[in-house]
């Protein structure tokens, strides 16, 4: 009975300090509970913000008026679900002395981006017809908690990644935010659906668009 007792008592802190076993180089503590995550899908927002480097909240931008095209931006928010993880390895009573020396394990996934392509339902310039990438006039203005950069300062000014700089980047994870801002005035303002694909290496594919847009 004491023993049981023990061993119980023993589970349970190491349960709240959130240790387990699954040890690895980037993770010496480990986690009973799963942090990793697949993404099923990406929902789409339009907003209307001059901001940068920063997260865009707030109601997204749903008016029909023409919107300049300083102050457009479109947020994509990842759909996930987590990873289920089996624990049904021997238990390690070495862990007892480091318990409260863990800390969690932030949310993660294996998933890498491929490719982004933007195009427009309507020409954006003379050199960029209906149907064209625009992955070199969108940037990627703000990216939450991911290791991909998205931007590059020197003297204090920052210079952010064209969405063609940007995926061309090794190892590229994808963030739970993802934030596009124009960098160049469109030619012909109206009437403008914008066509998102994102691939993943792993074969996923996802299809976003946003609703007519007009620019000043």
């Amino acid at each position: 009975m004491k023993r049981s007792t023990l061993f119980t008592s023993v589970l349970l802190a190491l349960l709240i300090a959130g240790c387990s076993n699954d040890e690895g180089p980037d993770n010496p503590c480990g986690s009973f509970s799963n942090p990793e995550y697949v993404i099923n899908n990406y929902t789409l927002s339009v907003f209307n913000s001059d901001a940068r480097g920063v997260y865009v909240g707030g109601d997204a931008y749903e008016s029909v008026d023409a919107i300049d095209f300083q102050s457009f931006i479109i947020k994509l928010d990842i759909e996930k679900s987590a990873l289920a993880k089996r624990f049904d390895t021997f238990f390690d009573f070495s862990l007892i002395s480091k318990a409260y020396a863990c800390s969690p394990i932030p949310p993660y996934t294996e998933q890498r981006i491929s490719s982004i392509k933007v195009t427009s339902s309507a020409a954006f310039n003379d050199d960029l017809p209906a149907g064209s990438s625009l992955n070199d006039v969108f940037d990627v203005v703000y990216l939450d908690y991911v290791p991909t950069p998205y931007y590059s300062e020197q003297n204090g000014d920052v210079d952010y990644f064209s969405v063609t700089e940007f995926t061309a980047q090794p190892d590229n994870m994808p963030a739970e935010i993802t934030q596009l801002a124009l960098n160049t005035e469109p030619k012909y303002k109206q009437n403008h659906v914008f066509f998102i694909e994102i691939n993943f290496h792993s074969g996923e594919q996802f299809l976003l668009e946003t609703r007519e847009v007009s620019f000043k």
